[in-house]
């Protein structure tokens, strides 16, 4: 006997209003601590390399939408990435696993390899839940806080490197250089300038938001900075975020890194921010070692379960 009460189907612009108190309802409820708003929301569902109509897979039950799962299709590397919830009131009824097997399916009909899932560390009822999939654990990322307030930190000398913002229509430059500094990194998908433009013109980024460090003419590091309003954070004030922060090869094992992380540490300062959080993989000795250097301390830790399709 079917005892299903729900049905799976792909988003319609006119979800929109419904799909955005979905994700407010279940954040608030799971006290998650994500940044969230409908205009953070907004703005994921408009990236370039993502097509809701088709990525986005909704569960409908008692008229109303209880839970979704998008699929971030990266041809590039063969891989989906794939990322859902449900609303509490409707767990442990089946619904999670339906929309897992149904974005499997997509895709593996999109022709991707591998498809994969990251989750806190915390949340028990995904590690429960994923093995029965048919995912495995396999690497585990570490969450990083630095409570800038009480943080003196260190001035910026140097004479050979210059140290600017990036500015508008620079779009290729931070690709250029992001590309270069994690190309030999795990995980990462090439951007293009395009995905580049619109995701440093959102509401928790603008340009100004990247330190660059250059040598001569030549771009060489830089660190991507993000701010969070009190709204999103979840917090009585806003929150800042360390998104990137990459060093071009040919530049490693000169400090750069260090010097650039202090540089957006202090732009966060400027701008008014307190807490500032980024996540690191912890098979990066290297970054874990830069990052507990500059005073941040770990307060979660993320893990990724993968899939072969």
């Amino acid at each position: 006997m079917n005892d299903k009460f729900w049905k799976i189907r792909t988003y319609r612009p006119a979800d929109f209003e419904n799909y955005v108190q979905l994700c407010l309802d279940t954040n608030m409820l799971d006290r998650s601590g994500e940044p969230v708003s409908r205009q953070l929301i907004d703005e994921a569902l408009g990236h370039p390399s993502f097509q809701p109509q088709n990525d986005l897979l909704l569960a409908e039950a008692d008229q109303k939408l209880v839970g979704c799962v998008s699929v971030f299709l990266e041809p590039g590397i063969v891989r989906a990435l794939l990322e859902g919830l449900v609303h509490p009131l409707y767990r442990r009824k089946g619904i999670a696993t339906d929309l897992f097997e149904h974005a499997v399916r997509y895709a593996r009909g999109a022709g991707v390899q591998m498809a994969q899932i990251c989750i806190s560390e915390s949340n028990l009822a995904a590690k429960n839940l994923l093995p029965g999939l048919g995912l495995r654990f396999f690497r585990q990322f570490v969450g990083y806080r630095l409570d800038l307030a009480t943080t003196q930190l260190p001035e910026i000398k140097s004479e050979k490197f210059i140290f600017r913002h990036l500015q508008a229509g620079e779009a290729q430059v931070l690709t250029d250089i992001q590309n270069r500094s994690f190309a030999d990194t795990w995980g990462f998908n090439a951007n293009t300038s395009e995905e580049i433009n619109y995701r440093i013109n959102s509401s928790s980024c603008t340009p100004e938001n990247v330190i660059m460090v250059y040598l001569a003419a030549r771009a060489v590091a830089y660190c991507w900075t993000r701010i969070f309003q009190a709204g999103e954070s979840g917090q009585g004030k806003a929150k800042g975020e360390i998104h990137m922060l990459g060093v071009d090869p040919d530049f490693r094992q000169l400090h750069i890194g260090r010097d650039v992380l202090t540089a957006g540490l202090c732009y966060l300062k400027r701008q008014g921010v307190g807490t500032v959080e980024l996540m690191a993989d912890s098979e990066m000795p290297a970054a874990l070692a830069l990052y507990d250097s500059a005073g941040f301390e770990e307060f979660m830790r993320a893990e990724w379960y993968q899939k072969k399709l």
